[in-house]
């Protein structure tokens, strides 16, 4: 497997991996899951592209089929071939899993190709070889040489694009449950939407030209999701404006910033199409620093979820 792509906070671009399509070859690992198959009994099917293998735990013909391109919502158990359990998600723990299907964003990428055999409803457990889960993960978190039992309910698939509407209908309710277009709690102007869906609530004036292509910009902001949950702040953030230098912003943040003058302070509101998009989910989430370690995911997947409104509080300084 190899790495997730990547330049780091306040990026944006897809997470990437780019895998092999040379045919999987018999190893040690695939030796020890032909004996663990005869020890146990089990019957599964072995996928000859990759090396995983898989059974159907409880099957639903009618559900819906993850495809590529739809958004699943996942349950899992990672154990080992001895039964020992090394972490589940399950609906006692809290809200299902999201990761986009086909998209190669979710760690380990076994974790892909399985759940794209699957239909809503069903519950799987595939057998990764190491190539299809944890070879690459160097600090030790969980053994790169482990062959990984990784049981998974698909309990819903969502479409894209009703994911990133819903996101609409959130910020507004946002809007409307603090209040931001009353002028006597929030004066200034009233929210505006742009046709990108971010939504612009200016707290107080600046003055002079809004930037232009070469610009030195300087900010203080604040980032938070739309329960108000932190998850970033950083006080005298520079870049050359529309140069990507020194780094590639996230899209939806440079145009927040081109809308305001110095000296200037607003709230923006970003739906995940102009935010982090799909960003990419972790199994097990107690490795992501490891994996970020490792240079196979960015650091954000750290701290953005999949398919997250991010609320920026900025003010513009230079």
């Amino acid at each position: 497997m190899s790495r997730l792509k990547y330049t780091g906070i306040l990026l944006v671009g897809a997470i990437l991996f780019s895998c092999s399509n040379d045919d999987f070859v018999a190893t040690t690992a695939d030796n020890e899951i032909q004996a663990w198959l005869d020890t146990t009994g089990t019957v599964a099917t072995r996928d000859d592209a990759t090396g995983i293998y898989y059974y159907a735990d409880s099957v639903n013909a009618s559900g819906t089929q993850a495809s590529p391109g739809v958004v699943a919502a996942i349950y899992y158990t990672l154990s080992d071939l001895d039964g020992n359990v090394i972490a589940s998600h399950q609906r006692t723990n809290g809200d299902s899993l999201l990761f986009k299907v086909g998209a190669s964003a979710v760690y380990p990428l076994g974790a892909d190709f399985g759940v794209s055999l699957m239909r809503v409803g069903e519950i799987y457990t595939f057998i990764l070889p190491p190539s299809q889960g944890y070879a690459d993960l160097t600090s030790g978190a969980i053994d790169q040489d482990l062959i990984a039992l990784l049981q998974i309910q698909l309990v819903a698939v969502h479409n894209e694009a009703d994911l990133f509407a819903q996101e609409i209908v959130d910020i507004q309710q946002y809007i409307d449950d603090n209040l931001l277009d009353s002028l006597n709690l929030n004066p200034t102007d009233s929210t505006v939407f742009f046709l990108n869906n971010i939504a612009y609530k200016r707290r107080s004036a600046g003055v002079g030209n809004m930037p232009v292509a070469g610009d030195t910009i300087e900010v203080d902001y604040s980032g938070r999701f739309i329960d108000d949950t932190s998850f970033d702040t950083s006080e005298g953030f520079r870049w050359i404006f529309g140069s990507n230098e020194p780094r590639e912003l996230l899209s939806g943040f440079e145009f927040a910033v081109s809308q305001m003058q110095t000296g200037e302070r607003a709230l923006f509101l970003v739906p995940s199409n102009e935010g982090y998009r799909e960003s990419a989910l972790v199994i097990p989430d107690f490795i992501d620093s490891d994996l970020v370690e490792d240079a196979i995911i960015p650091d954000y997947v750290t701290r953005v979820p999949p398919y997250q409104t991010l609320l920026f509080e900025i003010t513009r300084v230079d």
